[in-house]
């Protein structure tokens, strides 16, 4: 094996992994909900997503732009400068938790009812979105730690840290929900505990000798230029978030016109197949983001390159993989989160339509990975926020007017085609302008 695909699976092989495993928190919290409280209990909690995942994105936002960066800055031989990044990352995560609850606790209620609780639904998606409101600041600083530690060289560690974060929750949730029987307010106990032990483990790590980015004091004082920078680069992947974020909402919204509880509560198994797809693309990307920002910041444009197509490859055969996959289970899945009769049969038709967006989205997200590693921000930035501010929202709109619930599950398959033009467009077109006014 080449040392370059050596160092490709070194890095995507345990950050894919880490994802995978992130993205079974939902999965593991739809079983155990939907054995404990059944279809109701799915909907109430499916309602709660698009809000408590903002949490973790802000930890994205603020730990995807210190781990870039960090990682630039050790490929240019700047230790002292991604120092004070990773003190910086740690107070910026302290600010946001704390305007998080500032804004979202006193409206909590409101913003619940915005997102479509009814009132059979508003207790329970209340109690599970104020316990985990409450836990915001242990999800932003997990998701931040695992970033950095990741682009420190520690890929299997990151890995490990949302290991013990998962299996410490399928515990607390069986444990909570079925033996305790408490319900949405108990897979929301199990999230945070379960979060704050892998964020007290990835806050040890940086205690040790095994790193040479430790705490500070003197870091911890915000640079203004600094957080400009940290900023500005984590947005790609706060888009990449918002994205997933956007999309739960906009098919919650849907679901609920278009097939009342019962379409919410089928959706709810669609929405962590998607996120789950769409965690384990990010994953691909992100086990490529250090080596090419690294790569980037040591001017070996050349490897950089070749490392981005290897990742453009192997995100599709991946997609083909989980199209195949679904179609294969999606008769059995419904039954896994406690859904029968109507429900499961609405589940199951909604896997077999939404399931070709896998085959773009790995492609499409790691090219928004790759441009923000490389300091191509504006076209990361098409691309991410293309998705959950035009493609998505535009298919989740016109589709269902004419095609009913079947639009809501083609929402997903439709706006990958457009976002992968939008793809091709940068690819060749912006080349092909580029070709044209050097020969005028």
């Amino acid at each position: 094996m080449r040392r370059e695909d050596k160092l490709f699976f070194q890095y995507i092989g345990p950050s894919m992994a880490g994802m995978l495993i992130a993205g079974s928190f939902s999965i593991v919290d739809t079983v155990f909900i939907g054995q404990g409280t059944g279809k109701t209990g799915l909907a109430a909690v499916a309602l709660t997503w698009p809000l408590v995942m903002i949490y973790g994105a802000l930890g994205e936002l603020i730990g995807s732009g210190a781990a870039v960066l960090i990682a630039q800055a050790r490929g240019a031989g700047e230790l002292s400068r991604a120092r004070q990044i990773f003190g910086n990352m740690l107070t910026l995560n302290l600010i946001a938790a704390l305007l998080v609850w500032v804004l979202v606790l006193p409206f909590l209620e409101s913003i619940l009812r915005l997102f479509g609780a009814t009132p059979e639904l508003l207790p329970s998606s209340a109690s599970y979105a104020a316990i985990m409101t409450w836990g915001a600041p242990v999800t932003m600083l997990m998701g931040s730690f695992i970033s950095v530690t990741r682009n420190d060289g520690r890929p299997v560690l990151a890995m490990m840290l949302v290991v013990v974060g998962l299996v410490s929750n399928i515990i607390l949730d069986w444990l909570l929900i079925l033996h305790f029987h408490q319900g949405a307010a108990g897979a929301a106990y199990a999230t945070v505990i379960s979060q704050t032990l892998s964020a007290v483990l990835g806050a040890g790590y940086f205690l040790t000798r095994k790193t040479e980015l430790h705490y500070s004091l003197d870091t911890l004082k915000l640079h203004v230029q600094t957080v400009r920078e940290l900023l500005l680069t984590g947005v790609p992947v706060f888009g990449n978030m918002l994205s997933i974020i956007a999309m739960l909402f906009m098919h919650n919204v849907q679901a609920l016109r278009y097939g009342a509880v019962d379409g919410l509560a089928a959706y709810t198994l669609v929405a962590g197949l998607e996120s789950l797809g769409s965690l384990l693309m990010s994953g691909l990307a992100m086990g490529i983001q250090p080596l090419t920002a690294y790569m980037y910041g040591a001017r070996q444009h050349l490897r950089q390159n070749r490392m981005g197509n290897r990742g453009y490859r192997w995100a599709f055969f991946l997609g083909v993989v989980l199209m195949l996959f679904c179609f294969a289970l999606r008769n059995v899945m419904p039954a896994w989160g406690g859904l029968t009769g109507h429900v499961a049969e609405l589940a199951a038709h909604g896997v077999l339509l939404s399931s070709p967006a896998f085959l773009l989205l790995g492609v499409i997200r790691v090219a928004g990975f790759y441009y923000q590693s490389t300091g191509k921000i504006g076209s990361s930035s098409l691309l991410i926020y293309g998705d959950a501010f035009f493609a998505l929202p535009l298919c989740l709109f016109l589709l269902p007017l004419r095609l009913g619930m079947d639009g809501v599950w083609l929402a997903m398959p439709v706006s990958r085609v457009i976002l992968f033009a939008m793809l091709c467009y940068l690819w060749f077109g912006k080349r092909r302008e580029r070709e044209l006014h050097a020969g005028k």
